[in-house]
């Protein structure tokens, strides 16, 4: 069905290149700042507690961080949906532009953060459930399959660069016909039809999606159900608290930038779906899409309660120079039987 409105509207600035570079670069110098913060809280403010979740919360952080910036400043892609394209306007075309090397980096970089977010969720499955078949016990077993799980999740758009259409300009023009509005800079060459047939794109989209979720859903439940007491009677119960408090604030941290992810592929659905074409939509999406880093930091410093009493000290104390609380002292007093007087405390 074709809800698509071939009276083209005049083009307007949320439609262009350069409202999408000026809102992906205000986004990455918010992003940045908030993330190197955030790594530096996780670096030297984590409590012991959480030390051993640190290097895979940093690799999730790093990751994230890589993402935002090859989607927002390196290639810089700007949608065309429901036509399964992009123009790259990133400081890649600088150097190269080389079809598969301008699309390879955005899918890398996304395969690359979801294997981060697994072994993320894998480690603390490890740490909190002992006794398991589903526990990889062995060294030499997280040495073979975390880097093939990493580089299956890295090449996971290998299938759509394989299929890319050879003839690029017949793709183009017959795109063009089933929506008249796409702007000029579609048949520039840096631009590219990624897929003819857009019914093709999201079955390989939704099934790498389901394999994650059904992974993630897995650590998650098996977690809660060990530290549930019946089924850990020899834990004490300060630290399945403690434990179980950490768990679901993890859970919170990655919910929240998945969250932000989920809008704008909400919309590509929905516009591939329908077959609805707007350009305006198109670049605020992609625009949303690279501020889930920023996201994930603000989570990371309110969620955990080191980072959020530093911050706190940070802002208030030392940069806005308001005064310190300072201690009540409370000065108790016991009766003397003996001589009715009072005495100190």
């Amino acid at each position: 069905m074709s809800i698509s409105n071939q009276s083209c509207k005049p083009p307007t600035y949320l439609a262009s290149t350069d409202f999408l570079e000026t809102g992906c670069h205000i986004g990455s110098v918010f992003m940045l700042t908030s993330s190197i913060y955030t790594l530096f809280l996780m670096a030297k403010k984590s409590p012991d507690t959480m030390k051993s979740s640190v290097p895979y919360m940093i690799n999730l952080h790093v990751a994230t961080m890589i993402c935002d910036l090859t989607w927002a400043v390196i290639v810089l892609p700007m949608f065309f949906m429901p036509v399964i394209a992009a123009h790259a306007s990133g400081i890649l075309t600088w150097v190269t532009r080389e079809r598969n090397v301008i699309l390879w980096p955005p899918f890398a970089v996304l395969g690359g953060m979801a294997a981060c977010l697994i072994t993320l969720f894998e480690h603390r499955h490890q740490a909190i459930v002992t006794r398991s078949w589903f526990v990889m016990k062995r060294k030499w077993t997280r040495r073979i399959i975390y880097p093939l799980f990493y580089a299956i999740s890295i090449n996971f758009g290998l299938v759509e660069l394989l299929t890319i259409p050879e003839d690029q300009a017949h793709a183009k023009q017959k795109a063009f016909k089933q929506h008249p509005c796409l702007p000029p800079i579609f048949f520039d060459d840096t631009s590219a039809v990624i897929q003819r047939d857009a019914s093709l794109f999201n079955p390989h989209m939704y099934t790498c999606c389901f394999i994650l979720s059904v992974l993630v859903c897995f650590y998650c439940l098996h977690v809660l159900w060990h530290l549930l007491p019946r089924n850990n009677p020899s834990m004490s119960s300060g630290t399945r608290k403690m434990l179980r408090n950490f768990f679901i604030s993890m859970c919170v941290q990655v919910t929240i930038p998945i969250v932000v992810l989920l809008l704008p592929n909400l919309y590509w659905n929905i516009s591939i779906s329908f077959d609805y074409y707007s350009q305006e939509l198109n670049n605020i999406s992609i625009i949303l899409f690279t501020l889930h880093g920023t996201s994930s930091s603000i989570a990371v410093i309110f969620i955990y309660k080191p980072y959020r009493v530093y911050t706190k000290k940070l802002i208030f104390y030392k940069i806005l120079k308001l005064p310190e609380p300072r201690p009540v002292t409370i000065v108790a007093s016991v009766s003397d039987r003996s001589g009715g007087r009072t005495a100190p405390a």
